[in-house]
């Protein structure tokens, strides 16, 4: 290996482990992500997104795992909602409220529960498993709520 290859590969290291810190240290939208991959067992690139059903569905899964999708929470902060609160009225339209708790939803929520069972509605699972990946869009989907309008 020459030099100049060399210190090519320490400056892409560097730079890499830097925007690595940058990312993980941002609170606002990399927790949620970063919540999801710090659990045992969760899949991350292509072992994820290739057992997905097609680009739209990559895309949905993408914006969940992240908090950037069509929820008020997000949408609020660039005023397309005007408030952050879901209309069940039980607290800020975040995705683990959307997936977890909201009121709005029980039935399909009762129909993911059947197909992916009581412990594994975690947000860890839920979103971080190729297996739970495909019962979440088909929630999703019920649901109605990120219609494209």
């Amino acid at each position: 290996m020459s030099v100049a290859s060399f210190a090519r590969n320490i400056l892409l290291a560097g730079c890499g482990s830097i925007a690595y810190k940058l990312w993980s240290s941002h609170s606002r939208t990399s927790a949620p992500l970063r919540r999801i991959l710090a659990k045992h067992n969760t899949s991350t690139g292509p072992k994820f997104y290739n057992g997905l059903t097609n680009r739209k569905a990559c895309a949905i899964m993408a914006q969940m795992r992240s908090g950037h999708c069509g929820l008020n929470s997000y949408l609020h902060r660039f005023g397309k909602a005007d408030s952050p609160y879901c209309e069940c009225g039980y607290g800020k339209e975040m995705v683990q409220h959307y997936l977890l708790e909201c009121r709005k939803f029980k039935d399909q929520r009762a129909s993911l529960r059947t197909t992916l069972g009581t412990g594994r509605m975690k947000m860890e699972w839920i979103l971080g498993h190729p297996k739970a990946a495909l019962a979440t869009l088909e929630y999703i989907h019920r649901t109605g709520r990120l219609q494209q309008t």
